[in-house]
């Protein structure tokens, strides 16, 4: 069988094996093929981490109050564990179980709930009398603190108010001579969450019943994330809850999801060591029911879908390199547009997809000018290929740092966003810019990287179409199709469209 045939054969097996795959996931299970017919649903997935000692395991994990209520779907998945939900008091626990365990552990929980749902921290009715003042500590700790609240107390005694203004004070850094004493005493005392447990002990001796609370913010861009701080504090009829670094603002369940109120433990573990929950934050597209058939499927049909949310989120951008790859491919091969290697921009594209579009291009021209005078320097020492490469690592380093320090100084926001870049395929970019530079001239030079540029701004644009990302996240088997497409290219030998223009009049002859 000739190349020609083996590329024939190889491209209809490509596109009907990914076709095929997309068509049993749209028509079998039910997953909507166009990104205007999806469902906007958050998870969160909780991830508890610990080092089991080799004795019997059992984990705790406080849960929220809407799995109670029947407001989420919920699910768990951690291989050799029993497990089960203890409901006590209007509080739901997720409770893991097992026999000698060694090593690292993982286990996941999962909740569901509608975009748009309510926080979960909605006024609670007061179900017992709460206690009194708490007692001041003795000594000048105590004269402190009683003149911090009697100072509030003295322009308001409403609850509501008194967490306000105390959690200003708080975030505002205070400097009477009583607020830094009591500070450093918390300071001192609590190495994680000392502002938070100041204000809480504060209200309390002040007569206003309070406790620690936890959320998790609605944002897939921050990946893993520590649980939310928050404090839950009585008023008399209610228990209110409110995130002290907005102390003002009432949680509306837009930015922060209520995970764990009531007082208690979030995490309790017995039989491990070094224990610690994460969450992870999805916005889902696709119906419960048919993201559950999926997660069932084989892994050829649930791909990256049936991986625990804190991984299948690594792969949120990793699916859209091939994307790029393709814009690469089909701009080199068939337009004829010059760039500095292939996987160059591409991944420029991706830094991008981070990075507003203008600041990104004016960051990456400042850093490969500066970069290429370095570079131009460094020539004069007539050093080998791998140390003058290795030489640019560390000026693009310590350049990314300076920009970053200049940034923050000058108050410009975003400057820490320059280590989004590709360290190592800057300093190649700059290496080839001046081999080409002193081999070909600066005008080959600048042509190759103006349309390296033009190729990572046309990729980003290709990478950030939504339908694009729906597609590449939740029909992977597509990338298939793409290969197909990518091989079909690969064979194309005639004009490029920019070599029209230049041999046009050969064509007029």
């Amino acid at each position: 069988m000739s190349s020609k045939w083996k590329l024939i054969v190889a491209v209809v097996l490509l596109v009907l094996a990914g076709g095929g795959v997309a068509a049993y996931k749209t028509f079998r299970l039910g997953v909507p093929f166009w990104k205007g017919e999806q469902v906007y649903d958050w998870q969160v997935e909780a991830r508890v981490s610990f080092l089991a000692t080799g004795k019997r395991v059992k984990a705790r994990l406080a849960l929220p109050a809407a799995v109670i209520e029947g407001k989420t779907a919920q699910e768990s998945g951690s291989l050799g564990y029993h497990f089960n939900t203890e409901k006590n008091l209007g509080q739901s626990t997720a409770v893991w179980a097992a026999e000698n365990r060694e090593d690292s552990q993982a286990l996941y929980y999962r909740v569901r709930f509608p975009d748009g749902t309510r926080s979960g921290g909605e006024p609670l009715p007061a179900q017992a009398p709460e206690p009194g003042p708490a007692a001041m500590p003795p000594g000048a700790l105590g004269e402190a603190a009683k003149s911090i609240i009697d100072r509030l107390k003295s322009v308001t005694s409403d609850p509501d108010a008194l967490f306000v203004a105390l959690f200003d004070q708080i975030r505002g850094g205070e400097s009477s001579q009583e607020f830094v004493l009591v500070k450093r005493h918390y300071e001192k005392e609590f190495r994680n969450n000392a502002p938070i447990l100041m204000g809480i002990e504060l209200l309390e001796m002040a007569g206003v019943p309070a406790r620690m609370a936890y959320g998790v913010r609605l944002d897939e861009e921050r990946g893993s994330q520590a649980p939310v701080p928050l404090v839950e504090y009585g008023d008399g009829a209610y228990w209110k809850v409110r995130d002290p670094s907005d102390p003002s603002a009432v949680l509306d369940g837009r930015s922060i999801f209520v995970w764990h109120r009531g007082g208690g433990p979030l995490l309790d573990v017995t039989g491990g060591e070094s224990s610690r929950v994460v969450f992870t934050v999805s916005k889902d597209r696709i119906p419960l029911a048919t993201l559950t058939d999926l997660q069932d499927s084989p892994f050829l049909i649930s791909t990256i879908l049936g991986l625990p949310l804190s991984e299948r989120h690594v792969f949120r951008y990793i699916v859209l390199i091939p994307l790029g790859a393709f814009v690469v491919v089909l701009l080199r091969n068939i337009v004829g547009v010059p760039t500095l290697g292939t996987f160059m921009p591409v991944l420029i594209a991706l830094a991008l997809l981070e990075i507003p579009l203008g600041r990104g291009l004016i960051m990456f021209t400042v850093l490969i000018g500066a970069g290429l005078w370095f570079r131009f320097l460094l020539s004069r020492l007539n050093l080998l290929v791998v140390p003058r490469v290795a030489a640019c690592v560390v000026i693009v380093t310590l350049l990314m740092m300076a920009m970053s320090v200049i940034s923050y100084k000058m108050e410009l926001k975003g400057g820490g966003q320059i280590t989004l870049f590709p360290m190592i395929i800057l300093a190649w970019t700059i290496e080839r810019m001046s081999l080409i530079w002193e081999e070909e001239g600066k005008r080959s030079a600048l042509i190759q990287v103006g349309g390296s540029l033009i190729v990572a701004v046309l990729a980003f644009l290709f990478m950030k179409i939504g339908q694009i990302q729906y597609w590449s996240f939740y029909f992977p088997e597509l990338l298939l199709v793409l290969l197909a497409g990518i091989l079909l290219i690969g064979r194309y030998t005639g004009y490029r469209l920019s070599e029209l223009a230049r041999f046009r009049t050969f064509a007029d002859a």
